[in-house]
């Protein structure tokens, strides 16, 4: 089982992947931010067009892009809390000491865990699968090694 190790305010916490159905919960929470994401981007689609001639039309054009980026962190540490219960019990030590660098490099690496496909991608490059997948297909019962 594939394990990191990710640093927050000076402590190093080791996460495991977590089973298919929590993790699958888990990935479901990513999507509010992604769609909130894709749907600011949409609002700013054609923003080299639009005219700033008073205010408001500059409040229209910055304010659905500042209050993502503003949120971003709180939005991130929540994703990293859910994830690992073991970030969640050391929630506050975590918020007085790690930075928000820290937090956005720890997301990043919990999101490998849940989405796995830079492994599965080298898997197959070094021909892993395929090897095991030969070899098993020598054995007499022509079965999967490892399998039920």
């Amino acid at each position: 089982m594939k394990m990191i190790e990710v640093e927050l305010g000076g402590s190093v916490y080791t996460l495991r992947p977590l089973p298919i159905k929590k993790a699958r919960e888990w990935r479901k929470q990513l999507r509010e931010p992604f769609n909130r994401i894709i749907s600011t981007l949409d609002q700013l689609t054609g923003a080299d067009k639009v005219e700033i001639t008073d205010f408001e039309s500059l409040k229209r054009l910055v304010a659905p892009l500042a209050e993502m980026v503003l949120d971003s962190v709180d939005v991130l540490l929540e994703l990293l809390f859910a994830y690992a219960p073991e970030l969640k019990a050391d929630r506050k030590r975590i918020e007085d000491n790690a930075t928000d660098e820290e937090a956005f490099a720890a997301l990043v690496e919990v999101v490998k865990l849940a989405y796995p496909f830079s492994s599965i991608l080298s898997t197959f490059q070094n021909g892993r699968v395929l090897t095991a997948m030969k070899k098993s297909s020598q054995e007499p019962s022509g079965e999967l090694t490892g399998q039920n």
